[in-house]
């Protein structure tokens, strides 16, 4: 089977798709589909968007589509499992460190500095059932730490129904394989944008998820913030890591533990190993510290 790839940009990333040559074209109009939809639903930069519309209603229960309904629930059971490290309602402090628009059109420098909000509301307070979802006036949600993962896993759900061939799609740093193939497919694994990866590994099938400090960063009042931010400062997370990767068998479950990790800091380590995460952490020197389940997984033919 010949292999080929496309590449466009969605939910403010880049998409790249990669499977069988003969069925790309159609795979890449399904890919193309369920993004509109999950942007219609989840996107926070969009006035008309289900998720800028729950937040306008914040304070009453309101009704939400099985799309929006699903990404809450994703986002709500990460920070659940994170003990609150991936927190949905953090939309208030994300916005007050400047990221209150499409990233390609935040300002890469700005002489104001960042005046952090008071926080007030936590994700045990807010409470989804069904489609009824509920949470305290004035909260801000924002499901963008889970967000490409979750629509990641629904493109490849999609194209695993759609077609009998297996897919790669990468939402960013998100990565899903629609299915197992017995021909690998080559993942690089890389430090920063734009420099060389530092390795690469084959992979069969499930997910790979890279967040960095450096993907999505930013200048205000002289200090550099980044898009993944810590709930516990309000701050941009801060640590050895300039990136985690990590494997799993779903985007959302290798997105929720590179995340967490790169919050988390010098404690990561430790937490990706207790809880059997195969991950691969990179320093500001470029070197790497992986887990044994990487070694193990990576050091031969892949998973």
């Amino acid at each position: 089977m010949s292999r080929e790839a496309l590449t466009w940009q969605a939910l403010g990333t880049y998409v790249h798709l990669a499977g069988d040559h003969r069925l790309l074209p159609s795979a890449a109009k399904q890919t193309a589909a369920v993004l509109a939809e999950v942007d219609l639903a989840c996107s926070r930069f969009r006035a008309d968007s289900e998720l800028s519309l729950a937040n306008a209603a914040a304070g009453t229960e309101v009704s939400v589509s099985p799309l929006l309904a699903g990404a809450l629930q994703v986002a709500l059971e990460a920070a659940r499992i994170t003990d609150g490290l991936l927190d949905p309602t953090i939309g208030s402090q994300v916005v007050a460190a400047g990221y209150d628009r499409t990233f390609a059109l935040v300002p890469s420098d700005a002489p104001d500095p960042v005046r952090l909000p008071q926080r007030h509301v936590s994700w045990r307070e807010v409470s989804l059932s069904g489609a009824l979802l509920q949470a305290p006036q004035g909260t801000q949600l924002d499901v963008g730490a889970t967000g490409k993962a979750y629509a990641a896993d629904l493109v490849a759900a999609v194209l695993d129904e759609e077609f009998d061939e297996s897919f790669l799609v990468s939402l960013g740093g998100d990565l899903r394989i629609s299915r197992p193939s017995t021909q690998a497919y080559t993942v690089a694994i890389g430090h920063r944008i734009g420099e060389p990866a530092l390795r690469s590994i084959q992979v069969h099938g499930g997910a790979i998820a890279t967040s960095s400090r450096s993907a999505r960063s930013w200048t205000r009042g002289g200090r550099t913030w980044h898009h993944i931010i810590d709930p516990r400062t309000g701050r941009s997370a801060d640590g050895p890591w300039q990136t985690v990767t990590a494997y799993g068998h779903t985007a959302v479950a290798a997105n929720t533990a590179s995340t967490t990790a790169l919050i988390l800091g010098d404690a990561a380590y430790d937490w990706l190993v207790d809880r059997d995460v195969a991950a691969c952490l990179i320093d500001d020197k470029n070197d790497s510290t992986t887990t044994p389940l990487w070694d193990n997984a990576f050091g031969g033919e892949g998973l």
